[in-house]
């Protein structure tokens, strides 16, 4: 959150437990959170104590244990990964960034024929699902969603960590599986257009009729319902579908885990707050205009 025009770090009810400070600050992951001051940037613990410090070039928040950062290879820069001590574990193989889950991560390498093609490596680095991807992103709950072919439409599927199809590609766009749901764009079905949310199975569970829509944490998803309507606003819907804080935020983050959500109140993005499951507010607070 931001405190006196920097960031700092509240616990879930809105105490300020690591003092403001700081020029841009991320969530915690893994423990650790990736905070910048003046041209500087490194890692911070949960009680605000320096743990790798400085950060490479291009540095990410933590997952799985492990951060991408840039670094110099034979004849370009490359990402590679760092473990919390800020030793490389990977060395640097993919021209674009790629986060760690299910012990994979998405790397992108040219072909012999010039094309980009995305497949994914352990966390030695070694490649266990061959880049023939279009495109391809990180795992969540056993399953990733990728393109498949160069051919247009350009529809996505999702594989399992073996690299087999477990829903094939038929989707517009394709977004993580949280808590057994992912949203997805349909494609190809009369009177129905948006995002909608599909079980592990494929199985349409919550039917396409969102503008947006996040990912679920703590039961609910943040979603735009009313968009047709020249309503942008983002509320939440539960796993049923039904909107259970009605939509009236500007920008609205899935919910932390614990139980407050990031909410943005007016359109200039000056104005936040986070609030609780029943849409309350628990801390607001405000930051300068760009």
């Amino acid at each position: 959150m931001a405190y006196d025009n920097t960031w700092g770090y509240i616990d879930q009810t809105g105490e300020l437990v690591i003092p403001g400070g700081f020029d841009h600050a991320s969530t915690f992951s893994d423990g650790l959170a990736l905070v910048g001051i003046d041209d500087d940037s490194g890692y911070i613990d949960q009680t605000g104590e320096r743990v790798i410090w400085p950060a490479l070039p291009g540095a990410q928040p933590f997952s799985n244990g492990l951060a991408a950062v840039i670094l110099p290879s034979d004849s370009d820069y490359l990402w590679g990964y760092i473990d919390q001590t800020g030793a490389l574990a990977v060395r640097p193989v993919s021209l674009s960034v790629g986060t760690f889950s299910d012990g994979l991560a998405p790397v992108m390498l040219r072909d012999e024929n010039g094309r980009m093609r995305s497949g994914y490596i352990d966390r030695t680095g070694a490649m266990v699902i061959p880049a023939r991807f279009s495109a391809a992103e990180p795992f969540s709950e056993g399953l990733a969603a990728v393109w498949s072919s160069d051919d247009s439409p350009h529809y996505w599927g999702y594989v399992d960590t073996s690299g087999a199809f477990a829903i094939e590609p038929r989707f517009w766009d394709a977004r993580p599986f949280s808590e057994g749901l992912a949203a997805v764009k349909v494609a190809g079905r009369p009177g129905q257009s948006g995002y909608g949310y599909i079980d592990r199975s494929g199985s349409l569970v919550i039917q396409p009729r969102f503008w947006e829509a996040g990912q679920f944490s703590g039961g609910l998803a943040a979603v735009q319902p009313l968009a047709r309507e020249g309503d942008y606003r983002w509320g939440y819907v539960d796993r049923e579908g039904a909107l259970v804080i009605p939509a009236q935020f500007c920008e609205a983050e899935p919910f932390l885990p614990g139980g407050l959500a990031a909410v943005t109140l007016d359109k200039a993005g000056t104005e936040h707050a986070y609030i609780d499951k029943t849409g309350d507010f628990v801390y607001l607070w405000e930051t300068p205009a760009d």
